[in-house]
């Protein structure tokens, strides 16, 4: 699982994702509309960030929330940007 994390997290636009869902749940739909991705790639992202456990899902209706697992997840993921920004 750490290097589900680390993978994760070591992912532009998966640490976009985060960064999307750190003020609501959202749909890929939403996501799609908030972030600027395309839709296959928000599912094969989302898919990513599920499998290192940094998001949760949840079936309203008959769509699937995405909402950030870790608090902390966020955190580092704004620390990231910053990082980058700094850097380049």
């Amino acid at each position: 699982m750490a290097d589900d994390i680390y993978s994760a997290l070591g992912n532009e636009v998966r640490v976009k994702l985060l960064l999307c869902l750190s003020r609501k749940s959202k749909n890929v739909t939403e996501m799609i509309r908030t972030c600027g991705l395309s839709q296959s790639a928000v599912s094969q992202h989302l898919a990513k960030l599920k499998a290192a456990q940094l998001v949760a899902t949840k079936k309203v209706g008959k769509e699937i929330m995405y909402s950030i697992k870790y608090k902390r997840a966020v955190e580092i993921s704004r620390l990231l940007t910053v990082l980058q920004q700094e850097v380049v």
